[in-house]
């Protein structure tokens, strides 16, 4: 039998390939699931914390993450998603922390469980220049409705959480707030909806509570929290009578739907707020509200009230605490003043004095009570509480009202001018082109009439309330 014949050359490429396989062997493996454009495929929490930091991009992957809690720092920018939005969904004791700047989450679902022992919040935004985004928290509960978290914190500033769903939250703390700190300014919630939230009869569980410089009578005009809340739905948010609480100053609530909601909107500590182009369809909904206004220099304009149970937009009185040397003026001895070591002075006033705010072209109708009630309050749990200051040289212009059942549209507080109360006196507030449709007045000095057209009929067509854009999750069915 002839000898096989040999070919140096194919040879040599057979001994070069065996050397190349080799030599492999001794490489470290390429990362599972790593791309070449700078995105990173997860599929568990320690191949996530591989990826933070190191890549551009990281993808978790479809299904369920139990006890995932993802703690999101890096260098520069990082962008986190789920392969597919709404299909990532995080349960057990999960949460979620940006802790530095710049960095962009997208398409997770909280469900199935609560937040980690100890934790404050399911989302917390401790940095700067965060977004999460196309996001939903969903029946995320303790056992104990008496455990508190948020299920978003802002601690740092110029964050967002937007199109986002937060529904069925039902224990203490609000769904979203706003810290107290001086980092925290400048953070926006928008296009959002909020739904089922129950009544447990606790205070503290409102939709937003929005803290910051203002809330202990600061006496800044410059400094607040600048937070902006717009174009977002809210639908039977019944946690608590102030849905949305502002506690500072320099806020904006513009564009947002409240339907069939128990509470209110309410500028409860703060100043120089604006609310504007708000829809809150009460539907004689069970302990729905309208606007609720304390404190000085705010814009309320454009916002359309209709059906609620109870006032369409209540001027508050405040509380006289000091005289004009700044020390406790007790009017009768069973004054309770109200210690806080925060504040300028020592004290604080449950409400503040409304002066010098603008209410301008807003529409009421089919409200139970009052469409405007101003000195909503007075004397309340008189003598414990000295509210006795009633609103002054605040303006009204433009607003209609619309009583198809008639009633008392517009309503001021009575002043008690007997001792020790004579020695108040108030400025009145000026009524500019307001027209009363089907309704009454029960208008009392320092205030008169002039300025508001009241129209017998009933018979009026009120305009089309302002609308909200598109809410909640790009992925979310209905």
């Amino acid at each position: 039998m002839p000898k096989e014949k040999r070919f140096p050359y194919v040879a040599g490429m057979n001994r070069l390939a065996a050397l190349v396989a080799a030599a492999s062997l001794l490489l470290p493996a390429a990362p599972a699931h790593a791309s070449t454009d700078g995105e990173r495929l997860v599929s568990n929490q320690a191949e996530l914390n591989a990826a933070i930091g190191t890549a551009g991009t990281i993808v978790m992957a479809d299904g369920t993450w139990q006890d995932t809690v993802i703690d999101l720092r890096a260098p520069g920018p990082l962008t986190l998603r789920a392969q597919t939005p709404g299909k990532v969904l995080l349960t057990g004791r999960s949460a979620l922390s940006l802790n530095s700047p710049d960095l962009t989450v997208s398409g997770l679902t909280f469900t199935s469980g609560q937040a980690p022992d100890g934790a404050g919040s399911v989302i917390s935004f401790n940095s700067d220049r965060g977004r999460v985004t196309d996001t939903a928290v969903i029946d995320f509960n303790p056992g104990d409705p008496a455990t508190p978290y948020y299920w978003v914190f802002f601690k740092g500033g110029h964050n967002r959480f937007d199109h986002g769903l937060l529904k069925g939250k039902a224990h203490q703390e609000p769904l979203v707030g706003n810290d107290r700190g001086p980092a925290a300014t400048y953070n926006r919630v928008d296009h959002t909806r909020f739904a089922d939230v129950p009544n447990l009869r606790r205070n503290g569980m409102e939709a937003l509570r929005i803290w910051g410089y203002g809330q202990w009578a600061e006496e800044g005009a410059e400094e607040g929290a600048y937070f902006t809340i717009d174009n977002n739905l809210f639908e039977h948010v019944d946690g608590d009578d102030e849905i949305i609480s502002l506690k500072s100053n320099h806020n904006t609530v513009r564009n947002n739907t409240i339907r069939q909601s128990s509470g209110g909107l309410v500028l409860r500590y703060g100043n120089y707020n604006t609310v504007e182009s708000n829809a809150i369809i009460g539907d004689r909904y069970p302990a729905s509200e309208g606007i609720r206004v304390s404190g000085d220099h705010h814009v309320v304009r454009g916002n359309y009230v209709q059906g609620v149970s109870g006032y369409g937009l209540k001027v508050t009185s405040g509380e006289h605490l000091f005289d004009e040397n700044n020390q406790l003026d007790y009017l009768t001895p069973d004054f309770v003043p109200q210690p806080n070591p925060r504040t300028p002075h020592g004290y604080l006033f449950h409400y503040g004095q409304v002066t010098d705010s603008a209410f301008t072209g807003n529409v009421f109708t089919g409200n139970a009570k009052s469409d405007i009630h101003i000195g909503w309050f007075y004397k309340n749990h008189w003598p414990g509480y000295q509210m006795v200051l009633l609103p002054e040289r605040n303006t009204f212009t433009g607003n209609l009202s619309h009583r198809p059942e008639g009633g008392v549209a517009v309503t001021t507080s009575v002043q008690d001018t007997a001792p020790p109360l004579a020695k108040f006196s108030f400025q009145p507030n000026a009524f500019r082109g307001n027209v009363v449709y089907g309704g009454t007045l029960d208008v009392n000095p320092p205030n008169s009439t002039e300025g508001i057209k009241v129209v017998p009929s009933r018979d009026w067509t009120p305009p089309a309330p302002p609308r909200t854009e598109e809410t909640g999750p790009s992925w979310q069915a209905g």
